[in-house]
């Protein structure tokens, strides 16, 4: 499979237009905006921030 040239992306984006139409594409492209940024700082970010170990009673000796 080839690459995508200059003619082809113009042709994607022409029909992205027709599709989406004038008036949602700056709606789209800020939601796709906002869910790649999200979806970076959740790779970043670090398992022991997100999710923080419970307490467990497994390392507290019996009474």
């Amino acid at each position: 499979m080839g690459r995508l040239g200059p003619m082809e992306i113009i042709i994607i984006l022409i029909l992205v237009a027709v599709v989406f139409g004038g008036r949602r594409l700056p709606d789209l492209g800020r939601y796709l905006g906002k869910g790649l940024s999200n979806f970076r700082s959740a790779l970043k970010e670090e398992p022991d921030k997100k999710n923080p170990p419970e307490d467990s009673n497994e390392n507290k000796p019996q009474a």
